[in-house]
Order: C-alpha cells, then structure tokens, then sequence
C-alpha cells in the first residue's frame, strides 16, 4: 500500500507547489496545460539543479577522505605506537600501515564497484520501482496541475452545503500554514547555509563553501540533515585540521548552528507558522517516515502542519457545539 500511495502523495505536494506557477503563466494568456508543461519543467530543473549541487560535493568530500585517510591515519599511529611497542605488542612501522589502509582502501573501491554491478543484475524489481516514479509521477503531476481548479471545485461539491463554508474556510487555514512553513524554510536554508559557511571558513576548511552550502540545504530534513552534515564536516575537520583542532572546531561550529537553528531560527521562521513542539516533530519524522520512507521524511512537517490545523479546527468546533448545547439547555 506505501508503495503505491507514496507516488501520488509526492506528485500532490509537488502539483501544490508549482500549480501557482502554472496558475500565473496562465493568467498571462499561454494555455492551460502548456502552463502545467512549463511549471513541471521548471521544477524538473530546479530538481536537477539541487542533485547537481549536492552529488558533486558529496562526491568530492569522499574522494578526499580517501586521499587523506592513510596519512590522517599514520600520524594518529604515530602517537600511539611508542605505548604499543612499550606494552610489547606486535605491531607494523607507518609504512606497512599505510600500504596495507591504502590497499584496503583499494579493495574496498573494488568491491563497491562489485557490489554495484550485482544489484544493477539482480535489482531489476527498483530499477521498474524508479522507472515506474520516473514515469508515474510527471503524468500524475501534469493532470493534477491541470485540472487542479476542478479537482479542488468537484471535491468542494462533495462536502454538504451547510459545511461547505467551513471545510473552505479550513483548506485556506491550511493552505496559509503550508505557504509561512516554505517561506520560513526556505529563509532558514538561507541562513543556515550562510552560517556554516561562515563557521567552516573561519574554522580553516579549505572545503567550507561547499560543506556549508550542503549544511545549510540539508536542514530541510529535519535531525537527519544535520547528523549527515555534522558526520561529514567532523571527517573533513580531522582529516584537514588535525584530530583535535578538528573535533574542537567543527564541534564548536556546528553546536552553535544546532543551537540557532533549533532555539533562535526554527522557533521564529518555522515553528510559529505550523505551532509544532519538538517532541511533535520527532514524533511526525517516525511515524511519516515508517509509512513513507524517505518520501516520509521529506513530508512530515507539511502533513503534520495540516494535521495541526485540522486538529484546531475540529477542537475549536467540539467548543462552539458545547457553547450552544450550553445555550440552549439555559434557554
């Protein structure tokens, strides 16, 4: 059942997001679903423009792990290896270390590059998974922008008259919610990319424009943003810096971006827009995701901000229905 509602879930968020664009190119005389064309390739391409932001510096981070691991890990050796020789310990010189973490290091490329070959035989049940989003998902998108004013209408008419004011009045709450939850994302990814940017560069990663670019994207997911982030800064900083100028530098940056982004920026930019506790935040990433996966991931916050509004709604409502009970056992 994921399988198949994860699809139509991510191609309804996306139609929200671009139906705006399609709704304004329409307004300036080009067709309807030549609108609907451009606004999915705009938004393919601003897709693409993110993977080709964050592919290469991933890409790049590893390589130079791999340059710099064996002589990162000769000079750790080095510190160490008078106590081992001392305790009498069997031990190899720096050299033979380093051959053999180079050797290793080789080996493991060769065996990733197996492991690779292997799924893309055997993986045929993902690569139809893929080709089925691949495909699946732009056709849903283009009807869904398409019709989107006559879906939204034919689903209104669905609703009893007496309540349909209310259900209209509650999409418009959600919608107001969705839009201050983008902006303020979308602010606090610009904020938060300057940030470690900042911090990186002035902690002496010579990588810092690129690590803190991808910091600063990644807090789009929440907590798993900032572990693989941090994870991938702290390998960088010792590999670079040192192992504790390293850990120090990196440590102190990315404690203070946690703390402005979870104490300062998110309370402000994000949180007063969909009013969710931290625990509620964790509680939606664990839930969304293990029914979505990573789709899940990506859209707890706006589903759970829908669920905030919903539940207002319907608490407020269950206290106007006790009012007038109240009211009219009075009478």
């Amino acid at each position: 059942m994921t399988d198949i509602l994860a699809p139509f879930i991510a191609a309804l968020l996306l139609a929200y997001l671009l139906e705006p664009v399609a709704s304004r190119l329409t307004n300036k005389g080009l067709a309807r679903s030549l609108s609907s064309i451009v606004a999915i390739v705009i938004g393919i391409l601003l897709g693409i423009g993110l993977v080709l932001v964050a592919v290469p510096i991933v890409e790049n981070e590893l390589n130079s792990l791999r340059e710099r691991f064996p002589d990162a890990a000769v000079r750790l050796y080095g510190l160490i290896y008078p106590y081992l020789i001392e305790a009498g310990l069997p031990v190899d010189d720096s050299q033979a270390l380093k051959a053999k973490i180079i050797q290793w290091l080789q080996g493991q490329s060769s065996a990733v590059s197996q492991t690779v070959f292997a799924t893309l035989q055997s993986g045929l049940g993902m690569i139809a998974a893929v080709l089925g989003w691949l495909v699946l998902v732009p056709v849903l998108l283009f009807f869904l922008i398409k019709d989107w004013s006559n879906i939204w209408g034919n689903t209104l008419a669905l609703v009893p008259s007496s309540k349909r004011s209310y259900v209209r009045e509650t999409s418009l709450e959600i919608h107001i919610t969705l839009q201050g939850y983008l902006r303020g994302q979308g602010m606090l990814i610009l904020a938060m990319a300057s940030f470690y940017c900042l911090g990186l560069l002035l902690a002496g990663l010579s990588s810092w424009f690129s690590i803190g670019l991808l910091s600063g994207l990644l807090v789009f997911v929440p907590y798993l943003g900032f572990a693989f982030s941090l994870v991938l800064a702290m390998v960088s900083g010792i590999l670079e810096l040192g192992l504790l100028h390293g850990l120090i530098a990196i440590g102190i940056v990315y404690s203070l971006g946690q703390f402005l982004e979870s104490f300062v920026l998110t309370p402000k930019l994000v949180g007063e827009q969909i009013g969710l506790h931290p625990l509620a935040v964790i509680l939606a990433l664990m839930v969304f995701g293990g029914l979505l996966g990573l789709v899940g991931v990506l859209l707890a916050l706006p589903l759970a901000a829908c669920a905030v509004v919903l539940g207002r709604r319907l608490i407020q409502k269950l206290h106007d229905d006790d009012a007038l009970e109240d009211g009219s056992s009075k009478d």
